[in-house]
């Protein structure tokens, strides 16, 4: 099978020009990095809006209510995507006081806004309060008693989600699973924190309790778990006599990032997620509520794409061949925490047949600043471009200056605009680092 025009893991907008070389938006990407310079991510809009069209059409086929989509922010954030996100008319989950600012700088309304996190602070919570967001996602008991002293400090009733942890365990790596009976996020079901934070809050003159909210894990491509968890938030509800306005399932839907890895399409959740409600409501005799999907990766994973120039070239005594790039672990840390696997296309031999194997390293000191363990591809030369797809999401957000290094720009791609979200940062500017304990 010839797979040199297969690029079902890259932006729907890539092909190979005249020159043989990889273009996205009918942009050489060769030219994007002499242009920028490398490492460089790129983001195709026509990629996102593709992704958010499909969640939209899917939410008219299958729920009958009121829909929404939020973006999960700690996919990938800065004021420009923010921007360009916030006018498609997509809500925004954000977590902090950083991603709040940008969210509203951005244009956001309100009333899309959900923050989360498991340890809230003061800033944080007063900066939700004085925005007037949608709902403050509570995370724990101790949580709930803070913030309703900050309301009722303020003379404001807080409108809030509780964040509801099912008890289960889903198929993805444990550092991305939040949904087990151990986890830091949430309130159990099991203990019954959950129920007694329904109560609570219904109690409260300082809190208006608006909707329930789980979030399973990431990388998830069964949709069976969703249909569990949304089951349990309508029985712990029913349970403590509460009809929620809005119901979240989250996201954490999974996406490709090899030939291996299993068709995304985000048909099985929205199907089996808008069933669940619709048939839960109707089990209980409760209105339908809004519902509220937080995807972040599968809009923006394989919108991006990372380009890297090769360097060096070795081979190990064991008769390894050692390929390294100019980025790696600083700007893409999933491989090193969840072994993540990735593939890469060389950009100026776009058909070229591979034929050689080889391993593909970073340029940081760590073993294991690997960025591919083992990939076959066409012989590369110093100065050749690499690109790896689905590098949209939790690589530029996770993103570090381990040895010093200048986290890279980012690029928006339209047919005929390139807009730089994200400059590459100057080590060599005043104020860079200072290493002296003095101030700057």
């Amino acid at each position: 099978m010839d797979t040199s025009t297969d690029f079902s893991l890259f932006p729907i907008t890539t092909t190979i020009n005249s020159k043989g070389h990889l273009s996205i938006a009918g942009h050489d990407l060769a030219d994007l990095a002499a242009t920028y310079g490398t490492p460089l991510y790129i983001y195709d809009g026509a990629t996102i809006r593709a992704q958010l069209d499909r969640l939209k059409t899917l939410f008219k086929h299958y729920y009958s209510g009121e829909a929404m989509v939020a973006y999960a922010s700690k996919a990938y954030f800065s004021r420009s995507f923010a921007a360009r996100l916030a006018a498609l008319g997509t809500g925004s989950d954000v977590v902090g006081l950083g991603e709040i600012h940008v969210a509203q700088s951005a244009g956001f309304p309100a009333s899309v806004i959900h923050l989360h996190g498991n340890n809230k602070t003061g800033a944080e919570l007063q900066a939700a309060l004085d925005w007037n967001i949608q709902a403050i996602v509570v995370d724990s008991l101790d949580e709930m008693a803070y913030l309703e002293t900050l309301a009722a400090r303020r003379m404001q009733v807080a409108r809030i989600w509780l964040r509801i942890t099912p008890d289960l365990n889903v198929n993805t790596h444990p550092h991305i699973e939040t949904s087990h009976s151990d986890s830091k996020f949430g309130l159990h079901i099991q203990n019954g924190e959950a129920a007694e934070a329904i109560q609570r809050a219904l109690a409260s003159p300082w809190l208006n309790l608006t909707g329930l909210h789980t979030h399973l894990g990431s990388q998830i491509f069964e949709a069976e778990p969703y249909r569990q968890a949304i089951e349990m938030l309508f029985e712990v509800a029913a349970a403590n006599h509460y009809t929620p306005q809005e119901i979240s399932p989250g996201g954490g839907w999974g996406v490709r990032y090899t030939d291996a890895d299993p068709i995304d399409d985000a048909e099985p959740w929205v199907k089996t997620v808008a069933e669940t409600v619709q048939e839960s409501c109707a089990r209980y005799g409760w209105q339908i509520p809004r519902l509220v999907l937080e995807p972040g990766r599968w809009l923006a994973a394989r919108a991006g794409v990372a380009l890297y120039s090769v360097g060096t070239q070795k081979t190990t005594p064991a008769g390894t061949h050692i390929v390294a790039i100019d980025g790696g672990l600083a700007d893409n840390p999933r491989v090193a925490l969840y072994q993540a696997h990735y593939t890469a296309r060389v950009v100026q031999r776009a058909a070229a047949p591979p034929t050689e194997k080889m391993r593909l390293v970073g340029k940081f000191c760590e073993s294991g600043d690997v960025l591919i363990p083992e990939i076959v591809l066409p012989p590369v030369e110093r100065g050749d471009l690499l690109a790896t797809p689905a590098a949209g999401a939790y690589q530029l957000s996770m993103a570090s200056n381990y040895n010093l290094a200048a986290r890279p720009a980012a690029l928006w791609l339209e047919d005929s605009e390139v807009e730089v979200m994200q400059c590459c940062e100057q080590p060599d500017q005043p104020g860079w680092w200072v290493y002296s304990g003095q101030k700057p």
